[in-house]
Order: C-alpha cells, then sequence, then structure tokens
C-alpha cells in the first residue's frame, strides 16, 4: 500500500510539472475582428462585427440664447408672454443634446433602414426632458415610426432647410419633432417620388362657443374634440434634381366633436354633454401644401431661394402653422392686439362652420465666403372666418353663443379673424465644418381681429388690468443667438 502511494504521488507530481511547462509555452493568439468601414451608405458607417449590419453614430450639441422669446424660439405674442409687462421674462435659454444611431444593411426587396434619434433638453433651467424625434423603420418603400413628416412642404425654413433659429409661426414642419406616420413610397426616373400614408392627427381646436368663457385674450378656445379614431390621410408628389426640389401634398383632416351641452331639437340632454345630447355631423377639412426651392450657383456657390403657399379649411395646424398660436398682444395706452386660431366652431344644435387658413414664404440665402451666409426671410398668414360666424356674432355671445371674456359694441363687426406677418434675417459662421454660431433677428407683426375698435376685457394677461382696450395692430422684435456642435 505504501508503495502504491509513493506511484501515485510520485505520478502527479510529474504532471503537475509537465502542466505548468506546458502552461509557460507561447501560444497562438485567437484572430481580433476589427471593425471594418461601410461604403455604401457614405460616410461614418461602419460594420457591426460579425455581421452585415451598417451603422452610423452622430449628433449634435447646442445652446440658444433669446431675447423676447420662449424656450429661446418662439417670439412672445401669445399667452402669459404677450402681456408684456414686468410678469414677463425677455431672456430665455435653451440647451440640447442629441444622439442618433442610423443602421442599414442590403436586403432582396432594397435597404432596410432604421433611425433613431432623441433629444435631451433643458429650457430655462427647468426640468430635463427627453424626446425622441426619430424612431422609424424604412424597407421597400415602407416607412413605419416616428419620422419628419412626408407631407411638410420644402423648402423647410427650419434646421432641415434655410435654418432659422426662431420657430416659424405658420409653416407646417414637424422636422424637429418628428410625427407618427406610416408611409409608401414610389420612385420613378429623374428624381420623381409619389407618397401616400397618413399621419397622427393635428389639430388647433374644434370649440362650442356656446360655452360661457370659452374664449380668451391670447389663449387658443379649449376645443371639444372626439377622440381621435383614425389618423390623417394623405398624398405627396416630389421631385428632386440639380435645380432644386418641389413639393406638393394634400392632406384629410377629420372634424369631429363631443356632445352637445344643453338640450337641442330631438334631444333633452337632461345631462349636458353626455350620450343623451346630440352632437355635430362629422365632416372634413384639408389641406394643401406645395413648396419649391431652386438652387441659385450662378450667384454664389451654396446660394439658394425657396417659397411655399399653402392653403386649407379646417385644417389649420396645416396651412395656418403647425406652431401658431392665438395672439394676445398688449402695448402701451391700453392697446392690444389679438384673434383667435381654430379648425372649426360650432354652437349647440348647429353644424361645424370650418375655419380657412392660408400661409405664404419665402426666403434667400447668400454666401458671403464657403463658411459664411446670411438668410433673408419673410412670411404671412391668415386665419379667417365664414360669414356665419361673423355675421351670427358666435364669438360675441349672441345666437347660441356664450358669454366670453371680452365683448365689443353691438356696431362692432364679430370678426374674430387676424393676420400674422414676419420679416427676419440670420447670419451664420461655420468657423470649423460642424461647427455653427448663428445670430436670427426676426420682427412679428399681428393684424389685429376688431381693429380700431374698442374691446372690454373681463380676463387678460400677467399683470394686465382688466377694462376697456383698442384692439390695434402691434408687433415684437426679437433676437437668438446659437452655438451648435455636429458630429
Amino acid at each position: 500500500m505504501y508503495r502504491l502511494k509513493a506511484l501515485l504521488l510520485g505520478s502527479a507530481s510529474v504532471i503537475a510539472v509537465a502542466g505548468a511547462q506546458a502552461a509557460d509555452l507561447p501560444v497562438k493568439a485567437k484572430a481580433v475582428e476589427y471593425v471594418k468601414i461601410c461604403s455604401l451608405y457614405g460616410a461614418g458607417f461602419y460594420y457591426v462585427p460579425g455581421s452585415d449590419i451598417c451603422i452610423k453614430f452622430s449628433g449634435y450639441a447646442r445652446a440658444d440664447y433669446g431675447w423676447d422669446v420662449n424656450g429661446a424660439r418662439t417670439p412672445q405674442y401669445s399667452g402669459a408672454a404677450g402681456a408684456q409687462d414686468r410678469t414677463v421674462n425677455a431672456f430665455s435659454t435653451r440647451h440640447r443634446a442629441n444622439f442618433q444611431v442610423d443602421t442599414r444593411t442590403q436586403t432582396s426587396y432594397g435597404t432596410l433602414r432604421t433611425l433613431t434619434s432623441m433629444h435631451f433638453e433643458n429650457q430655462d433651467q427647468g426640468t430635463v426632458t427627453i424626446n425622441v424625434a426619430r424612431a422609424f423603420i424604412q424597407w421597400a418603400g415602407f416607412t413605419f415610426g416616428r419620422t419628419k413628416s412626408f407631407t411638410d412642404p420644402v423648402p423647410g425654413f427650419g434646421d432641415d432647410g434655410f435654418g432659422s433659429l426662431h420657430n416659424w409661426q405658420n409653416q407646417s414642419d414637424t422636422a424637429s419633432a418628428g410625427t407618427n406616420q406610416i408611409a409608401y413610397t414610389w420612385e420613378f426616373a429623374d428624381g420623381h417620388t409619389l407618397s401616400v400614408g397618413a399621419d397622427e392627427r393635428r389639430f388647433k381646436s374644434t370649440a362650442n362657443l356656446s360655452t360661457a368663457g370659452l374664449v380668451s385674450v391670447g389663449n387658443t378656445p379649449l376645443g371639444s374634440e372626439h377622440g381621435e379614431q383614425y389618423p390623417n390621410p394623405w398624398v405627396v408628389y416630389r421631385v428632386t434634381q440639380a435645380w432644386g426640389q418641389f413639393s406638393t401634398a394634400l392632406i384629410g383632416n377629420p372634424i369631429h366633436a363631443a356632445y352637445y351641452t344643453a338640450p337641442t331639437p330631438g334631444f333633452a340632454c337632461t345631462q349636458p354633454g353626455t350620450t343623451l345630447c346630440g352632437y355635430p355631423q362629422d365632416t372634413w377639412g384639408f389641406a394643401a401644401l406645395t413648396g419649391v426651392e431652386v438652387k441659385l450657383p450662378m450667384l454664389a456657390p451654396g446660394d439658394h431661394v425657396g417659397a411655399y403657399f399653402n392653403y386649407g379649411q379646417g385644417a389649420s395646424a396645416y396651412s395656418g402653422g403647425l406652431n401658431l398660436s392665438s395672439p394676445g398682444l398688449f402695448a402701451a395706452n391700453n392697446q392690444v392686439a389679438l384673434g383667435w386660431v381654430t379648425d372649426a366652431v360650432y354652437v349647440n344644435g348647429s353644424g361645424f362652420e370650418l375655419t380657412t387658413s392660408w400661409a405664404v414664404a419665402g426666403a434667400y440665402e447668400h454666401f458671403w465666403l464657403s463658411n459664411f451666409s446670411t438668410t433673408w426671410y419673410g412670411n404671412l398668414t391668415e386665419i379667417k372666418y365664414n360669414d356665419t360666424v361673423v355675421a351670427s356674432r358666435w364669438f360675441c355671445g349672441a345666437n347660441g353663443g356664450g358669454a366670453q371674456s371680452f365683448t365689443v359694441a353691438a356696431a362692432t363687426v364679430c370678426d374674430p379673424g387676424f393676420r400674422l406677418w414676419s420679416v427676419g434675417a440670420h447670419t451664420d459662421w461655420y468657423p470649423v465644418p460642424g461647427f455653427r454660431l448663428a445670430v436670427d433677428v426676426v420682427y412679428v407683426n399681428i393684424e389685429t381681429a376688431f381693429k380700431d375698435q374698442q374691446v372690454t376685457l373681463t380676463k387678460t394677461q400677467g399683470a394686465r388690468p382688466t377694462g376697456v382696450y383698442t384692439a390695434k395692430d402691434q408687433g415684437i422684435l426679437s433676437a437668438v443667438f446659437r452655438a451648435q456642435r455636429t458630429f
């Protein structure tokens, strides 16, 4: 037994020594799989190791500083900011970090693409907000998800076009935040495309003017919309060629409301605003959006000019402007410019009366140097109500309209429509590629409702007192400075 134990221990020692010597021997390292450049889709793409997927990371850091704007972007002509008194913050800031991931791969049905873009934003030292601006899939002509609406007319006047730092008030533009949609695109020769699809519902207000106190200066009347039943359908034709680009779109906008708030023929309506009451018959609004951009290299490399014209009824968020607000701009000597934006209005027992809106704009960008340019621009929009609304004085509390937060003399035409126009310019300098320093100055003017008439306000904004005001056209000058590094 002793000899057997000695033999086993000796063998183990030999094996241990041999193993230790083997561990000390050089071993051929496993091959490292380096990231490879993907040149199929332009600069910045790389193959995901072990796959045929190409991926690109990009984004930007942005700082905006504004004067007489909200959130360093929107001129202060509406809401609480329209008071223009000592309750209003004239200075505003907005800082944003953006991160994007773009993936693409080839399939037998064409390129399969995904894009995710996220904004991390802090405005006026408030809480941080996160917005998924892009999250879409494109494949075989289809687009699913959140992206810039196909219906937005060219040219863009924000980051994707003429580069305005202000929020354009009269443009149908979703470039910044995106919209949820589904679309299919046919591509033809020479840069022609035709797209059909549907976006999530976009609306301003469908207001029951029988509701007392619904209308006040500087605020869009609270709507009584029926919950969304289906998205807004559209069709878009677009052409992109060496000379520039052109687009035209037609959009349908469903108009439907909740229940009446008082007895109407055939409905006792013992519980206002419930299924015991009737409601206006559903109808449709529409918008037609057309834009064009022309390159002008004969003047200077990079020069271009662009314009758009939008028109619609019952679709003010498209044809009047996605960012357009009901104005309420106060000034000295008890003067105020006011008006209201809606898609449609009605009173208990009536049908819808659709609001007409249109907008036109133009811009020209000139490059003084290859990295230094100036853009001049201007726009005009109108919100117009039909004869039924005006003659019936619904906004002024007559013929079924409720008592509102303002009154005008009986002899005053009760027309709540208005015009808004603006002119401005911004200058951009790129000291190095991807680094932008820009200044944008714009003047916004409100051609008021009830012009030159006395308006008695029982509800105002800020520290403005209630009482008698004179409706006068008013304007406001605002400016924004931006520093942005794109990578």
